[in-house]
């Protein structure tokens, strides 16, 4: 195989990755971007196999050159695994994974085991091999556009956190979406297999039959103890989150009490339901991880009492009547930006909810903070992805924060202002 150059297909987090890899393997390898070398027969035919980026859906034109070649197409994180002996525990889910793998890793770490985090989290498990990280665990963070192209890597264990609708424009059905997911389930050695109750019921609801290693976990109703020391962990959905890491925790025979102790000195990824701060009866809040309906439905439930909700973005498919509907009874007003507020709007309108169609983010903070009147939480947990109008989310999150602490820092100077015009006065 390596007497020809392994085609990289995409230059992204997983292509820079597979390239830091080839570089350090002194394999050949040719980068193919569709901004800047593109792809074609001639080009398919003088590589050995292509390793493809989880973006390319099946119907992409490159797959198709691929396929009529004859050139085998490769994961990332399948070609990674070849080249490391770590163990491998596999994290996926629609909401909750990246809290469960970079959890696992501070727990890991605290307990003296050398470990670190891979995968969709942000760096890929090329770059970490490359880098010459071989700890005896890595939690390896898998999204669904990972999964699907997934069928060589051994997973030491799998956590399957949740399971609801999301990224229906990549994958066109829910079902699909399912079924991507499902392939991790064959990775997997010996009986390390957990997966949340709702992974459970939309089996059952597709006739999936789960292996019968299965763990089902349901919410652990005694967890005081563990989300005492965070608003964030004793949120929605992570208490189902915390419930899946215990039952991990102990399979790995970790005593409890450690697992307790540890988990005190944890501290969340930004921009996942996060407290900004409070401007008069204001509480602004940054959840723009939010990038699915399920993750809005879950964030909102947190709240009682007022709730503005800043919300929209570029839309992923799914079902948005039944989005908005889920969200109506949780919510006061909503500040809708982005290309979804106009459909967003309409069903807001039929339904009686009160909103705002809101040019930018910035005017959104700043209508809702003018239209309270007594504590309301002004929640930007958005449900769709960011890129109609920033990098990522965290770009979004950053960008809201910013405007959030500037309405502070206006307010604040407006007062000094007064107070130096009656001391004068």
């Amino acid at each position: 195989m390596r007497q020809k150059p392994v085609a990289v297909l995409g230059a992204g987090i997983s292509g820079e990755g597979i390239c830091a890899l080839l570089k350090h393997l002194c394999w050949n390898y040719r980068v193919y971007d569709e901004q800047k070398h593109a792809f074609n027969i001639n080009e398919a035919c003088s590589c050995s196999i292509a390793v493809i980026s989880p973006g390319f859906k099946e119907d992409h034109p490159w797959r198709k050159i691929l396929k009529k070649s004859g050139v085998s197409v490769i994961s990332e994180i399948d070609f990674a695994s070849n080249f490391t002996k770590s163990k491998l525990v596999g994290i996926t889910g629609t909401n909750g994974k990246t809290t469960v793998t970079t959890l696992l890793a501070h727990l890991w770490k605290s307990f003296g085991f050398e470990t670190c985090c891979a995968g969709n989290i942000g760096i890929s498990l090329s770059k970490q091999i490359a880098l010459g990280r071989e700890p005896e665990t890595i939690f390896l963070e898998i999204s669904s556009f990972q999964a699907k192209d997934m069928y060589s890597t051994k997973l030491d264990s799998l956590i399957w956190t949740n399971f609801d609708e999301d990224h229906i424009d990549h994958h066109e059905t829910l079902e699909d979406y399912f079924y991507s997911k499902c392939k991790l389930l064959n990775l997997v050695r010996g009986e390390n297999l957990f997966v949340g109750k709702s992974v459970m019921e939309f089996a059952n609801k597709v006739n999936f039959r789960l292996p019968e290693k299965t763990k089902i976990i349901e919410i652990n109703k005694n967890q005081n103890e563990l989300s005492e020391s965070s608003r964030f962990l004793s949120s929605y959905p992570q208490r189902e989150n915390l419930s899946i890491v215990e039952e991990f925790i102990k399979s790995k025979k970790i005593k409890r009490n450690d697992f307790l102790e540890s988990i005190k000195s944890y501290k969340p990824k930004r921009h996942r339901l996060g407290q900004v701060c409070r401007i008069k009866n204001a509480s602004f809040w940054n959840d723009s991880k939010s990038t699915n309906f399920a993750s809005a439905i879950a964030a909102c439930k947190n709240f009682s009492g007022n709730v503005f909700w800043i919300g929209g973005g570029k839309e992923k498919g799914g079902i948005v009547e039944n989005f908005a509907k889920r969200l109506i009874p949780l919510i006061w007003k909503a500040f809708l930006i982005g290309e979804s507020a106009n459909i967003l709007s309409k069903i807001f309108k039929k339904e009686g909810l009160p909103f705002v169609i809101c040019e930018s983010l910035e005017e959104a903070v700043n209508k809702a903070f003018k239209e309270t009147k007594e504590y309301t939480n002004i929640l930007l947990s958005p449900g769709y992805a960011s890129f109609d109008s920033f990098k990522n989310y965290e770009h979004r999150g950053n960008s809201f924060e910013n405007y959030v602490l500037n309405l502070k820092n206006s307010l604040t100077l407006s007062t000094d202002n007064l107070h130096e015009k009656s001391f004068a006065h």
